[in-house]
């Protein structure tokens, strides 16, 4: 399975809405906040290690502060994922969601050189994998290249972060690095 098309087709079971924690990456931040108008300080949260499974304690996106680790993931409620629509049970953001939320339930298959080889689904996860669909290949490893560069642009700004020292160093400070977020209340009091 896998050089061409995979067959699939999401039937909104939910699995990766409820049971999945969402990493995004600093670009699919500053894409939904183009597209939902929300402050990231409303739908992430900071993590620490007891808190998840299958991120590896080196992994290289791990926020260090003041010797602890913080990873940065969409928020989560009793209903699962933030942005699932609790009555409908899907995605609010679906259309631009993050990257590794389209690649959901895939996985790449890569040669010894680290290319794309293939890809197939996942076997260890509870999603019902319907197969009454097709999936392009190719479709898949562009939207994994781009998860890629991404992931190289998130490693870079997290080891600037964690070389950043100064007093009362919190994980949203790390969001200040890649979104603006302007205060329109203190911009107000600040006209008067």
């Amino acid at each position: 399975m896998g050089k061409f098309f995979v067959n699939f087709k999401c039937h909104h079971y939910g699995y990766c809405c409820t049971n999945v924690i969402c990493c995004p990456t600093p670009y699919d931040i500053v894409n939904i906040v183009k597209k939902t108008n929300l402050c990231p300080k409303i739908f992430l949260e900071f993590i620490t290690p007891d808190k998840i499974e299958g991120i590896n304690k080196s992994d290289p996106t791990w926020l260090k502060i003041n010797g602890n680790k913080y990873l940065m993931t969409i928020k989560r409620t009793k209903n699962g994922c933030f942005f699932r629509d609790k009555q409908k049970g899907i995605c609010k953001i679906y259309s631009h969601r993050p990257l590794l939320c389209r690649l959901f339930p895939f996985k790449v298959r890569e040669t010894k050189l680290g290319e794309i080889h293939s890809f197939s689904l996942h076997r260890d996860i509870e999603c019902p994998k319907y197969r009454d669909g097709v999936v392009n290949v190719k479709e898949l490893a562009e939207i994994w290249a781009e998860e890629q560069k991404h992931q190289e642009d998130y490693q870079d700004l997290v080891e600037f972060f964690n070389n950043q020292t100064y007093n009362d160093k919190k994980p949203f400070d790390f969001i200040n690095l890649f979104v603006v977020i302007i205060d329109n209340n203190r911009k107000k009091n600040n006209k008067t």
